[in-house]
């Protein structure tokens, strides 16, 4: 009996030992994959220019070819993620941002596509379309794009599934040197 009161405190104190350290009952950030077609000819994005696209500029990809963003629902952790991650908008500032666009007569957002598996189905056969998906869920059909040179699960990738940890504060504005309308030059790589 007192071996098993000894296992028993032995075990108790190092759930409550891991349980306290930072970080505890957290999971790990998930990481989204930015994919498209297996053969697009499109093979890298540089973060600005993903931003741009999903804030509904116009982007043209080799050949000169208008890239189509696809997006996942609104209230989807992906999208959620996605949109902090990158945009840096909470859902509602996202919905205000999109709006004020309709409002001032420019484009709307990307086309939500639901489920996940339909969603790649659609850019695995539809010529430069660009989306998002978690990172264990790309099909075959699909290729992964670096953004910035990184991939998931390299040092840095800065594009996460929303989570309750991962709920930073945002202001809900687009960050300074980002704003609707502007038109910088696109790199030499598109």
């Amino acid at each position: 009996m007192d071996k098993r009161r000894t296992v028993l405190g032995l075990l108790t104190a190092l759930t409550l030992e891991l349980l306290t350290k930072p970080g505890a009952g957290e999971p790990a950030e998930q990481e989204l994959a930015v994919v498209v077609a297996k053969t697009s000819p499109i093979d890298e994005l540089s973060f600005f220019e993903l931003r741009r696209l999903y804030l509904g500029e116009d982007l043209r990809g080799p050949g000169g070819n208008k890239l189509i963003p696809l997006n996942r629902d609104s209230k989807s952790p992906e999208r959620v993620g996605f949109d902090r991650s990158v945009l840096g908008l909470s859902p509602e500032a996202a919905a205000r941002y999109w709006i004020d666009r309709r409002i001032r007569g420019q484009s709307g957002p990307p086309k939500v596509v639901e489920p996940a598996t339909v969603l790649q189905r659609v850019v695995a056969r539809v010529p430069f379309t660009v989306t998002y998906v978690r990172r264990e869920e790309v099909s075959a059909e699909l290729k992964i794009i670096p953004i910035d040179g990184k991939r998931p699960g390299d040092s840095g990738y800065p594009i996460v599934i929303a989570t309750a940890a991962s709920s930073p504060t945002f202001t809900g504005r687009i960050s300074p040197g980002v704003r609707a309308g502007a038109k910088p030059a696109l790199p030499a790589s598109l």
